[in-house]
């Protein structure tokens, strides 16, 4: 399937690592950075069914104050203007979007000061 990996910043044919099961949920592994992500349908593959995510005006990036972040974790639970730091590239952004997944899961959006906007799984610990 092809997908976009908010991590190599590019589309890529991706193989199937868990086909949906009861959770409603295909996952997906970049080739490039092996990294395991859900399956989101492109808009036109998605039809009618799609929820659009929540928009709500937040403060511009560089606003951002380092000490208010928390460190991000996919098991944890966010709102949208909270401030995150992914350790992984040592990057800070906030919450400007939620969107529900299948399965009962939830995908932020998160717009990074370095990394621009990339969606995270949020919640997968519950």
């Amino acid at each position: 399937m092809r997908q976009y990996c908010s991590v190599c910043k590019a589309h890529f044919d991706m193989t199937v690592v868990s086909e949906a099961s009861d959770d409603g949920v295909v996952w997906l592994k970049c080739p490039q950075c092996a990294g395991i992500l859900p399956h989101m349908p492109a808009e036109d593959e998605a039809g009618a069914e799609a929820t659009q995510p929540e928009e709500e005006p937040v403060a511009e990036v560089e606003e951002i104050d380092p000490e208010t972040a928390r460190v991000y974790s996919p098991e944890e639970h966010y709102e949208i203007g909270d401030v995150v730091h992914h350790r992984g590239w040592n990057d800070y952004g906030r919450v400007v979007a939620k969107e529900a997944l299948p399965g009962n899961r939830t995908m932020i959006r998160v717009q990074f000061t370095e990394n621009g906007e990339v969606q995270l799984i949020e919640g997968s610990g519950a």
